[in-house]
């Protein structure tokens, strides 16, 4: 039997080597995001059984959990929906090639309209203000969707094995996005497809310039990513003035400390995003 948005829901996030997973309560976080291998889903089953989740949804970018653990789940009347671009969604897509939009990306989509422009930060929200102007206008998480009249334009970043650059507006229109090399990509890409050129490791850097083919390595890669965050940022903002930046993935603290426009850091922004396709297909169903 399917649970109403008021009961526990679960989100999976399954990536390449590892899985996230939290379960949410009225749109927020009840606990710890959970890490775990594709090994260990009796962790998650644990979660199921102990906190009385009634729906869960899932993302993959690789694996599907085991159906030893989904078909328990069906059987015992859970809600058990694998993402896709087939779902209802909280917002609108513009997306020519929807079967090939990454569910991940789908789902940082749903997971900013989850933010609201207060005042008072949210507990997992993580400030970057390395730069002197990276203080962000957006703060808490609300629950459900916010009202999309009320939302700024954001550009959706996504920074990891790829980085991912999604722009919704302020109506809640998805307009698309960009997809290019990741930091480490960057960086193994100039050593695989080059005679003689290193393979360098992510560092600090302390000039704009490298003053070695090292550190000129390390500087293209790693600044080339952050000016072309800012380049889409600063071209978008022409048509979008109230544009707001929100970074995710395992290397937005990394892209947020060479950035010099406002932006923060959700971490778990594909989650929420999840729980917000979860709560929105339970409402419809409802």
């Amino acid at each position: 039997m399917m649970g109403t948005t008021t009961d526990h829901q679960l989100a999976i996030d399954i990536g390449n080597t590892s899985v996230k997973a939290g379960v949410f309560r009225n749109g927020k976080l009840t606990g710890p995001v959970i890490r775990f291998t594709d090994q260990e889903w009796d962790v998650v089953d644990r979660l199921v059984t102990n906190l009385g989740v009634k729906n869960i949804i899932y993302s993959t970018v690789a694996n599907v959990p085991p159906t030893k653990w989904t078909d328990k789940w069906n059987q015992a009347g859970l809600l058990t929906l694998a993402l896709s671009s087939k779902l209802p969604l909280p917002f609108t897509s513009l997306y020519e090639t929807p079967a090939t939009l990454g569910q991940d990306r789908i789902a940082a989509v749903a997971g900013s309209l989850a933010l609201s422009t207060s005042s008072t930060p949210a507990p997992e929200k993580k400030m970057v203000p390395t730069q002197p102007k990276a203080i962000s206008t957006i703060s808490g998480l609300v629950s459900g969707t916010a009202p999309v009249e009320s939302l700024p334009a954001r550009l959706i970043v996504d920074a990891g094995t790829c980085i991912t650059l999604d722009l919704i507006d302020g109506k809640g229109i998805y307009h698309g996005g960009n997809i290019s090399p990741g930091v480490r990509m960057r960086l193994q890409a100039m050593h695989v497809f080059t005679a003689q050129l290193p393979l360098i490791e992510q560092g600090d850097l302390f000039n704009e310039v490298g003053r070695s083919t090292e550190q000129a390595l390390l500087h293209g890669g790693q600044f080339g990513a952050a000016y072309e965050v800012e380049g889409l940022f600063f071209r978008l903002r022409q048509t979008y003035p109230n544009l707001e930046l929100i970074l995710t993935g395992g290397d937005a603290e990394l892209l947020a400390g060479l950035l010099s426009v406002p932006n923060v850091i959700y971490p778990n922004l594909v989650l929420r995003g999840l729980n917000q396709i979860l709560s929105y297909y339970v409402q419809h169903q409802l």
